[in-house]
């Protein structure tokens, strides 16, 4: 990222597909954006595609080749944001305000070449910073990048998070301002649970854990890469002005709570596989070939017993059809495959887990007390994760947000 210095009223804000999602809510933005520079703020804008627009693309893409990932879908998806930030920039300019909108290539966000999940290398910040100084309002075009052979490339889903904490970190911004339709990060999905509430302030781990693990919040990159330029993100409602969640390092005297957020993943396969062949070159080989072909593994459980080797993974049910092209194209009739698909993730997160004993217990007791099994387990320091059917996933997050005594009081 290039060393620069900026001016502290420079705010980035990122403003997600909801926000922008009709040319009302445009406006309500553009609205929004003109009494922020009233007050005296310089803003570098990011924005998604309006809602709703890149699964259209999506699927349009899926109707043609459901497995192709290749420099042609990231033209295809990356045309949704063009669209908002043209729309958002003639909002502002009629408001008086001149504005930039950019793509990722006209600003210079360089990324590696991997398509559909490319990662940012660089941003010319020097020509984001002189669009600034020359009193305009950079628009720039989330979720995507341009390769060094400047083939245009995407971020992945969420993508536009990380654009923005990108460009706040090319700046040396001290915070990044995400806009989206809840006001605030909360201790659950209010959708699945409605006695969840809502939390004032995380840390870095935390969020990044529940980004991995099913909050559709924010994107896990985005917070990554926040922990490594130590920005402060301030996620919060575009249709309120008050505060919603900070995202912030872990400070000592911070009051942490033994389990922040139950989270969940909805759409979850398992792979099992038996037998296997003994020891670990057979494991390196499979998911090597499912990493080339960007399958995403998550929960990994490996046993062995004088019947044969046994292997399980868990995955997203939309990659699942990858995997398994993977395993017949290479091992054929070679290995006995079970699929289990109507699986769900549910996961406890918090940063209190550290110091104390017996949250699996607690964990695993109130699953065993409702009658739900588990397939695969996975645990860290600060989070204990379990695939159960997705029959049980609401009955499961509900006992658990009551057993960690995380339901709102009203």
């Amino acid at each position: 990222m290039e060393e620069i210095k900026t001016h502290s009223r420079i705010v980035v804000k990122k403003f997600g597909g909801t926000s922008v999602g009709s040319v009302e809510r445009i406006e309500k933005v553009a609205e929004r954006i003109y009494q922020d520079v009233q007050k005296g703020q310089r803003p570098i804008l990011v924005a998604s595609a309006m809602s709703g627009e890149t699964n259209r693309l999506v699927s349009m893409a899926h109707q043609v080749d459901p497995r192709y990932r290749g420099e042609a879908y990231d033209m295809l998806l990356a045309s949704g944001e063009q669209v908002s930030i043209s729309l958002l920039a003639i909002a502002l300019e009629k408001r008086g305000l001149k504005a930039a909108p950019l793509l990722a290539y006209q600003l210079g966000i360089n990324t590696d070449s991997l398509h559909s999940q490319a990662r940012i290398l660089n941003i010319n910040s020097e020509k984001l910073l002189g669009l600034v100084n020359n009193q305009m309002i950079p628009i720039v075009a989330g979720f995507q990048g341009v390769d060094s052979s400047n083939k245009i490339t995407t971020l992945g889903r969420g993508g536009s998070d990380t654009t923005a904490v990108a460009l706040a970190a090319s700046i040396q911004a001290d915070s990044c301002e995400i806009y989206t339709d809840v006001p605030a990060v909360f201790t659950a999905d209010p959708r699945l649970i409605p006695k969840a509430k809502e939390i004032p302030t995380l840390n870095y781990d935390e969020m990044m854990e529940m980004a991995s693990l099913g909050s559709k919040v924010l994107h896990f990159r985005c917070v990554e890469l926040a922990a490594k330029y130590k920005i402060k993100i301030h996620l919060r409602s575009t249709f309120e002005t008050r505060e919603g969640t900070w995202i912030l390092p872990e400070e000592k005297n911070m009051e942490n709570p033994v389990v922040s957020a139950v989270t969940h993943e909805p759409l979850t396969a398992v792979i099992k596989l038996f037998p296997v062949p003994k020891g670990t070159k057979f494991i390196a080989d499979l998911f090597s070939k499912l990493s080339e072909n960007n399958v995403v593994i998550d929960i990994i459980t490996q046993s062995y017993n004088e019947e044969g080797q046994r292997l399980a993974f868990s995955l997203p049910m939309s990659e699942l059809e990858v995997a398994k092209d993977v395993l017949e194209k290479n091992y054929g009739g070679e290995l006995g495959v079970s699929v289990l698909q109507d699986k769900a993730k549910i996961s406890i997160i918090g940063v209190g887990m550290r110091n104390y004993s017996g949250v699996a217990y607690r964990f695993f007791k109130v699953l065993s007390d409702n009658g739900i099994d588990v397939e695969l387990v996975t645990t860290s320091d600060i989070k204990v994760s379990a695939i159960v059917d997705k029959a049980h996933l609401q009955l499961a997050a509900t006992s658990l947000h009551t057993e960690f005594g995380l339901d709102a009081t009203n």
